[in-house]
């Protein structure tokens, strides 16, 4: 697995994870969206390594929910 920066994997719970400031362009939509998701709940925000994630695959179910 090809490590980037910005991704992290979680050994507790055996998930990858992908910084808060790189998930609009991980997903590929305005920042506004994601704001909005993590602010109503629809996408939950985990810390990981003093670095607040969002889990990939939430971000799956988040862009398959949007379409």
């Amino acid at each position: 697995m090809r490590r980037t920066p910005g991704n992290f994997y979680s050994h507790a719970d055996q998930a990858e994870y992908v910084a808060l400031s790189r998930v609009a362009d991980v997903v590929g939509v305005p920042a506004h969206v994601i704001t909005n998701a993590i602010s109503n709940g629809t996408l939950p925000v985990r810390e990981v390594c003093g670095c607040k994630c969002v889990a990939v695959s939430d971000l799956f179910q988040f862009r398959e929910g949007a379409k």
